[in-house]
């Protein structure tokens, strides 16, 4: 469940002893305090990405998955899908789909990979595992490893699939298409399912949400806390008592 904004604003007014009080605005102050948290938990989640598998639970409200059908290079950008991408999940070639009803996208040249909204996931025999640049080029030819262009014309039941992270190719001059993933083995014109995390939107009311779950309710409000402590030049009292309950929680929740 994603933490309401009141509720923070709510308990950090009671941390203030505020409560009732209009010396602390809901819009000058706790929302974009609160806002600040976000950003800051975002980037600290960020840094541990690379370093520890975090737990799928603190990106439970901001999981999505959809259906993509790739270029003719067998890439896909990632301006074509529905939200912007903080982290890429899982991909899975060569789905089994199902039709949600919704209308068929517009068509686009080969050169370019599309959304399909009209398609859900339902299963997949594959899936893609993430590569290096320099693995890229290492392992093409190694039918030991994921990616490899061997395995699936000589035994192709043991085809193992890898994908590349998003970079610029600019395969045309006249469109504009930009920070595309690859597939390898290539799957031109075929669809794949992307598992992804998007990026939380900043909240602008009282009555909006943040999408975490409530294990990190304690981190937004100790930030969101302390980055009220910086406008009242408090270095001493409430920002010292954030920071190291700031410290013993991520600890705790990371």
């Amino acid at each position: 469940m994603a933490i309401l904004v009141q509720d923070v604003i709510d308990r950090m007014r009671a941390s203030l002893d505020a409560e009732g009080a209009e010396h602390y605005s809901d819009t000058l102050d706790l929302i974009p305090a609160i806002n600040n948290a976000v950003v800051w938990l975002v980037s600290v989640i960020n840094s541990t990405l690379g370093h520890k598998k975090l737990g799928e639970e603190i990106f439970r409200d901001l999981t999505e998955t959809s259906v993509f059908e790739t270029s003719i290079n067998s890439r896909i950008s990632l301006d074509v899908f529905p939200f912007e991408v903080w982290t890429i999940l899982a991909i899975y070639p060569k789905p089994t789909t199902a039709d949600t009803g919704a209308a068929l996208p517009p068509a686009v040249t080969d050169k370019q990979s599309r959304h399909m909204p009209n398609l859900y996931h339902e299963s997949s025999d594959y899936s893609a595992k993430r590569l290096t640049v320099e693995e890229w080029s290492i392992n093409k030819n190694n039918p030991f490893e994921a990616g490899n262009t061997i395995t699936i014309a000589t035994c192709p039941d043991l085809v193992g699939y890898a994908y590349l992270d998003p970079s610029n190719y600019k395969p045309d001059s006249a469109l504009t298409i930009e920070k595309e993933l690859e597939v390898r083995p290539a799957v031109p014109k075929e669809n794949v399912t992307i598992y992804y995390v998007r990026k939380p939107v900043v909240a602008l009311t009282v009555g909006d949400s943040i999408p975490f779950p409530d294990t990190v309710f304690p981190l937004i409000l100790e930030k969101g806390l302390q980055y009220v402590s910086f406008k009242q030049g408090d270095q001493t009292t409430l920002y010292g008592v954030t920071g190291m309950d700031i410290k013993q929680l991520l600890l705790t929740v990371m």
